[in-house]
């Protein structure tokens, strides 16, 4: 079976967050299930292709078919619509491709003779729009109503997901299937001490909540007293936003106790969950929540809230608080930190709840869809209705673009 992959949306480092690690993961576990049944052709981008191509088995391939270094968005974008479409489209059609998988979400390549799955990993424009500009929230809505009127089944990766697709965009439930996302496997144990700290790995986006966790850790350290505080650690791509956040710790007088560590790669990540005394996980909206998966395998107790996939994931196994309220969430700090056996009692909760993790079920689970969609016989939508609602989704977006730009030009 060949399947296509397309990871033109992959980004070097830590950009895409923790969706790139599990699609890697899902590559790599594809590759152990299936064997010599399973060949890859990845559609690549130029930042990331020998990425990519470090993943592939002897008879794989990989093709740079986006080329986006140096170049604005609407090159890229136009790009994507004309030269990189025809080039995949001949690819897919040469190596004679039984599946195209959309791991990101995104739909650039579509054909009409080839069946195809998309990872959905959150429903983050429609859940929490105010965390999101508004040409994102608008360029995740033509993607998606793209990936309903063509895409025969949708993998998302909680319970949770699979319900706000099905509610959101009326997907019938035999075109949507669940993967969770415990990747933790792929991380190594080491033998270090634990030190006084609060863990938070996650990237700098609006919806992770950081300036929340900020405030209540300086309200942790004023309530700390004479007991010596907790240091607090985050981890994630260093963007504008990280920055930010860096001059609010500093304006609130609490920097030299916050450490901002930038993306870092698995060694260093598994170091620093070995180290850790607690994961505080106060984002407020989650499509799984890699990190609590990861946490519970080495043993840390969790402080997280209790919205969207979270509770779904930690079950009973972490200690849940008001993540939009910073003195209640200074209370849950002060409270692990303050109590070993909770933290005990906690640790051993969440290696319980592992249990109920198997990402070699899910990846086979995976397998099992690819199968069922090479052999299928008729595409959801026929050509003609799937060429018409993309080219009506296409031009509402690209009109309402083109008018911003022109009223920011206009503007004084």
């Amino acid at each position: 079976m060949k399947i296509a992959v397309d990871l033109t949306p992959m980004r070097p480092g830590g950009e895409n967050g923790g969706v790139k690690l599990a699609i890697i993961e899902f590559l790599k576990g594809l590759k152990t299930h299936l064997g010599d049944e399973l060949r890859y052709l990845f559609l690549t981008s130029d930042d990331t292709h020998d990425e990519a191509a470090s993943l592939l088995g002897t008879n794989d391939s990989a093709f740079c078919v986006l080329r986006r270094s140096g170049r604005g968005n609407l090159v890229q974008t136009l790009d994507l619509v004309t030269r990189s479409k025809l080039a995949a489209k001949n690819l897919m059609r040469q190596h004679r491709v039984a599946v195209l998988y959309h791991p990101f979400g995104t739909i650039f390549f579509a054909s009409e003779r080839i069946p195809s799955v998309a990872m959905i990993v959150d429903t983050l424009h429609r859940d929490f729009p105010y965390s999101l500009p508004a040409q994102t929230i608008e360029w995740r809505e033509l993607q998606f109503r793209k990936l309903v009127a063509s895409v025969d089944y949708f993998q998302v990766i909680s319970q949770f997901t699979a319900e706000r697709v099905k509610s959101l965009y009326k997907v019938p439930p035999d075109r949507i299937f669940v993967t969770r996302l415990p990747i933790h496997g792929r991380l190594m144990f080491g033998s270090y001490k634990r030190e006084p700290f609060f863990f938070y790995p996650a990237n700098f986006w609006l919806h992770k909540n950081h300036e929340v966790l900020l405030v209540a850790y300086q309200i942790y350290l004023a309530k700390s007293g004479e007991r010596t505080p907790w240091k607090l650690v985050f981890t994630g791509h260093l963007d504008e936003r990280a920055r930010s956040l860096q001059k609010t710790a500093a304006d609130l007088g609490i920097a030299a106790h916050v450490k901002f560590l930038g993306y870092v790669p698995e060694s260093e990540l598994a170091k620093l969950y070995s180290t850790a005394s607690c994961l505080v996980f106060p984002s407020l909206h989650e499509g799984f929540g890699i990190p609590i998966v990861e946490a519970m395998s080495f043993g840390l107790p969790i402080i997280c809230g209790n919205d969207t996939s979270i509770p779904e994931i930690a079950g009973d196994a972490a200690l849940y608080a008001e993540t939009r309220s910073p003195t209640k969430l200074a209370d849950a700090l002060l409270t692990v930190a303050g109590n070993e056996a909770l933290r005990a009692k906690l640790a051993a909760l969440g290696r319980e709840r592992l249990k109920t993790f198997d990402f070699s079920i899910e990846v086979e689970r995976l397998a099992n869809v690819f199968a069922a969609a090479a052999v299928r016989t008729s595409p959801v939508f026929g050509h003609r209705r799937r060429f018409l609602h993309n080219f009506l989704f296409s031009a509402s977006y690209y009109a309402r673009a083109l008018a911003r730009k022109a009223s920011n030009a206009f503007s004084i």
